[in-house]
């Protein structure tokens, strides 16, 4: 997709990349025309931020889709410096770079830069962007705007100090390697005349024979880094399995704790020597018998021998319990409304506070 577009009236466009849903519900990034707004490159920020969020998901995770979100705010950012600055570095250029102000909370001091940054002052910059960006995670000190700033003002002064050394040609060696320039044959109708001319082109042949040999040792190390890679990119991923493992064992006893812990919750009466228990008990799926449809399971305890008893005054309610725990099928008739079999009223009683953990007679 073209990421800059020149529309009718000569103004440039820049075309934001499509965005997946679950960031597309965050900003809608839309396509900017002449100098980009602070909402505009806020909006990217915030999509690039969102997208690293999720960088250890990798069903999430869009490695392509995060080189054209930096793509497309270096193209903001590029025409933001347009506006303010020449990109046009003439002798005894004097910029002025005006930093935004920092908080007390952000160390450092910024100052303005005046003419071709220095390294130190690069570096001071980046830093006071990465204290902003590492506050993203304390929203009551984060602060957007901020961080805006700052990523422009880095860019600013490493784009300056790009412009500067490019026009001073400081990005190529003033003496071409004396290996290259030993190796450079110059086509000589004559040099078959010439014995030294022969013997250095066939040192140069010999030369040229070794090459090969000098890139099948270059490529040793190279598949054995790409080995390695494979190899800790496979122990990653076990890693990883073994946590998802060792995470869902420790919830599945938290859900058991939970579920015992529920499942002795009690409302108790007591009258003389009877009492009456009432409770709201769970099944092995962790649904409640209320959102079942079922009354309060009641059963009584006599202070007298120890005895329990289920009291629920219906053998129907008794059977639609049995179908809740998914327990003793074979004592229950089927039909539109599932009914106890006569002379199973007791057996089925007991085996309800088994559930409940009630075991004595």
């Amino acid at each position: 997709m073209t990421l800059i577009q020149v529309s009718r009236s000569g103004e440039t466009v820049l075309i934001p990349p499509c965005l997946p849903d679950y960031l597309s519900a965050i900003h809608d990034l839309k396509p900017i025309m002449g100098k980009p707004a602070d909402e505009d490159v806020k909006s990217i920020h915030t999509v690039m931020r969102a997208l690293n969020a999720v960088a250890h998901v990798p069903t999430l995770y869009d490695h392509d889709l995060a080189i054209r979100l930096s793509q497309h705010l270096f193209g903001v950012q590029m025409a933001v410096y347009r506006v303010t600055y020449s990109t046009t570095i003439l002798p005894g250029d004097r910029s002025v770079y005006v930093p935004p102000a920092l908080p007390s909370h952000i160390p450092g001091i910024l100052r303005e830069v005046v003419g071709v940054p220095s390294e130190e002052e690069i570096k001071l910059a980046h830093g006071a962007l990465r204290s902003a960006e590492n506050l993203v995670i304390s929203p009551h000190l984060f602060d957007a705007n901020l961080s805006m700033k700052l990523s422009q003002h880095f860019f600013n002064l490493q784009f300056a100090r790009y412009m500067h050394d490019s026009a001073a040609g400081c990005f190529v060696s003033d003496s071409e390697p004396e290996e290259l320039q030993t190796t450079v044959a110059q086509p000589n109708q004559g040099a078959q005349k010439d014995p030294s001319v022969v013997h250095e082109n066939s040192e140069l042949g010999r030369e040229g024979q070794s090459i090969p040999l000098v890139a099948e040792a270059e490529q040793a190390p190279h598949d054995q880094e790409s080995s390695e890679l494979v190899q800790l990119g496979e122990t990653i991923v076990k890693a990883i399995k073994d946590v998802a493992s060792e995470s869902k064992d420790v919830l599945d006893n938290m859900n058991r704790v939970l579920m015992l812990i529920k499942r002795d919750q009690s409302t108790v009466g007591c009258v003389d020597k009877y009492y009456q228990v009432f409770k709201n008990p769970l099944n092995q799926e962790g649904i409640a018998a209320s959102e079942y449809g079922l009354p309060q399971l009641r059963y009584e305890y006599i202070n007298d021998g120890y005895r329990y008893h289920l009291w629920m005054g219906s053998d129907h309610i008794v059977a639609r319990y049995l179908k809740f725990f998914g327990i003793a099928s074979d004592m229950i008739q089927d039909g539109e409304e599932p009914k106890l079999i006569n002379g199973k009223e007791g057996e089925a009683g007991k085996l309800i506070l088994a559930q409940l953990g009630v075991t004595r007679p």
